[in-house]
């Protein structure tokens, strides 16, 4: 049963990295016509007031922010402590998220996924690793199904 990783961290990133035996899920999760979000929740540098939270949430989700690999959307979950920035992404190319809260103006001091779907990474320590639950395994099981039956 060989495993491989679905999609990869950056060195300077942690958090949830999963991995599949099969290469038709692993295109699923991975390939942006799918728009299976992962979430991020970065520490960023120049704290934000309300008005600054209000501009970050219109470039990300309305204008898109535009990196050297064309123009990219995020949703903006939360901003906590004036620099903690929770958002999610369909797609992820190399270094987008750091790319693009830069390209904001918010240079990432630190970077975690917390989620890849419906996986979520909670209370996992760094490391360490668990085995799918009941629940991740139907929704993985019914997006390979789905796309399947397109």
């Amino acid at each position: 049963m060989g495993l491989h990783p679905v999609g990869r961290l950056d060195y300077d990133t942690s958090g949830l990295i999963l991995f599949s035996s099969s290469g038709d899920l692993t295109q699923r999760l991975l390939h942006p016509r799918h728009e299976v979000e992962k979430e991020y929740v970065a520490s960023v540098e120049n704290t934000m007031n309300i008005d600054g939270e209000l501009l970050l949430k219109k470039q990300l989700e309305i204008d898109g922010v535009t990196t050297t690999e064309g123009i990219h959307n995020a949703e903006l979950v939360s901003i906590s402590n004036g620099c903690d920035v929770r958002l999610t992404v369909k797609e992820g190319k190399h270094r987008m998220v750091r790319r693009m809260l830069a390209n904001c103006g918010h240079p990432v001091i630190k970077l975690q996924r917390l989620r890849h779907g419906l996986c979520v990474i909670d209370g996992l320590d760094v490391g360490k690793f668990r085995v799918a639950n009941m629940s991740e395994t139907k929704w993985a099981e019914n997006l390979v199904v789905s796309v399947k039956e397109r």
